[in-house]
């Protein structure tokens, strides 16, 4: 399992959102603004919208906008969860299967 701060997530978050597709963008960008939805062709008019989201992060996000972006951009992410003690985020990269017993 992964661990990694809060910071370092919101580096990858933006990180990602910088490469991502308009459709992708769209997506995101309705998970941070559900009030104010965008479309596809929306974001492909414009290009603003990626540094918008940016912007967004960087004015500072809760743990729990982190983690919903998490689940948005890394969707094949497991068992992702906020250690408040130590404040870090864990996450499995990928599916691991449980063990099973005989």
């Amino acid at each position: 399992m992964a661990t990694i701060t809060k910071q370092q997530a919101v580096h990858r978050l933006t990180e990602a959102i910088r490469k991502a597709s308009a459709d992708d963008l769209v997506e995101i960008y309705n998970e941070l603004f559900p009030e104010k939805p965008t479309t596809e062709a929306e974001a492909h008019a414009s290009a603003a919208l990626a540094e918008k989201i940016v912007g967004h992060i960087d004015s500072g996000l809760e743990v729990e906008e982190v983690l919903d972006l998490w689940h948005v951009i890394f969707p094949k992410h497991r068992r992702v969860w906020f250690d408040e003690d130590e404040s870090l985020l864990h996450y499995a990269e990928k599916f691991e299967q449980m063990s099973q017993t005989e």
